[in-house]
């Protein structure tokens, strides 16, 4: 009895997602969501191309649930072509899927998209990159976080915040310590990350490869971290290390 109920809720949604409401294609994607299999894909995928921004939200849960349910490559394969589509709205959409399911074959294209796009590929990419915990990322974040465009830089702290928090229950200091700079710029902008700082100011002298960072912290970012340490410790040898990562050509 509970599978011909599915069977004719799907019915009823794949119709309301051709239906010229706005209000009942939402309606019709979110019930997918919750009763679609992979013979829904097709018309998920058509419903990316919606005008509507809430529309393309809800299919773009739906499939990623859709893939949830029953894990596809050949779905993952599918939404790889579909970012050549000519639309930019379809494209950002693919992306934030793409992005939801998380398929590792989808990095070297979400990368590619990253270097070559302009703005808005990127920003959608940059989110979507969040799903994956891995610190490798971080250079082509850190990288496009050098732009101008606050939204782009504000994003790719962000996500690179996400994905830090994620690893570092799997990293040592020593792993971090490449990065040190960047999370510091994550701190003085979000106000995130401060404990882990703290942590790098409790390591010993020689655990500090200076050649990870050549280039001296600035005066705001050192008086943010003075100003963080100041807050929990007064020890004087944690001291001597924010001024050894800060200044790493003067010590």
């Amino acid at each position: 009895m509970a599978f011909i109920k599915r069977v004719f809720q799907r019915g009823i949604a794949k119709r309301r997602l051709t239906s010229e409401k706005e209000i009942d294609r939402v309606k019709g994607a979110l019930t997918l969501l919750e009763v679609g299999g992979q013979a829904s894909f097709d018309k998920l995928l058509d419903g990316l191309e919606d005008p509507s921004w809430n529309v393309r939200n809800a299919c773009s849960m739906a499939i990623a649930r859709v893939y949830e349910k029953k894990p596809s490559s050949d779905l993952v394969k599918q939404l790889h072509i579909e970012l050549k589509s000519d639309s930019l709205a379809k494209k950002l959409a693919v992306i934030e899927v793409i992005g939801k399911i998380g398929h590792s074959d989808s990095l070297p294209i979400l990368l590619k998209i990253l270097t070559e796009s302009k703005a808005d590929l990127q920003y959608a990419v940059i989110i979507a990159l969040s799903s994956w915990a891995d610190l490798k990322l971080l250079a082509a974040l850190i990288s496009v976080g050098k732009t101008k465009d606050y939204l782009t830089r504000r994003a790719a702290l962000m996500t690179s915040y996400s994905i830090i928090a994620e690893a570092i229950e799997n990293s040592t200091l020593k792993e971090l310590m490449h990065y040190f700079h960047w999370i510091v710029q994550i701190y003085v902008e979000t106000g995130y990350l401060g404990p882990l700082l703290l942590n790098f100011f409790a390591i010993q002298k020689e655990e500090i490869d200076k050649k990870s960072f050549p280039v001296a912290l600035n005066e705001f970012e050192y008086t943010y971290l003075n100003e963080l340490l100041d807050e929990v410790d007064f020890d004087p040898k944690k001291y001597e290390i924010l001024h050894e990562l800060a200044y790493p050509l003067l010590f």
